[in-house]
């Protein structure tokens, strides 16, 4: 019987730590357009170096995408808003991570293939 309370009172304060824990939060598309805007105007030309903000935001992203299903999200939210930015320069798309030192495990073009 006391074998039993101990299993149970065990199981009970299993439960209670495995409720307490959150989630993880999978990366979403939202969580890339701070990136995107502070970033736009290096990849549009407007400017020749990225911006501290597009920088601080690219590490900020890279951060948050720790798994490889977060990393395929994010490479294939970045294509998803690409359209949205037709004079984007392919050449500073590909620069940013290198100008912000930034090791993206994905390189930053309109043709990546996300799922590799």
């Amino acid at each position: 019987m006391a074998k039993c309370s101990i299993i149970f009172i065990f199981l009970l304060v299993s439960a209670d730590v495995f409720l307490l824990e959150s989630p993880a939060e999978a990366l979403t598309c939202f969580d890339i357009m701070p990136t995107v805007m502070q970033c736009a105007s290096f990849a549009l030309g407007m400017v020749s170096r990225p911006s501290d903000g597009c920088c601080n935001e690219l590490s900020r992203l890279h951060g948050m995408a720790r798994t490889t299903d977060d990393r395929r999200q994010a490479c294939n939210c970045l294509k998803q808003v690409a359209p949205q930015y037709p004079g984007a320069m392919d050449a500073n798309l590909l620069a940013l991570p290198q100008m912000c030192r930034v090791p993206l495990a994905y390189p930053i073009r309109r043709d990546t293939d996300c799922n590799r």
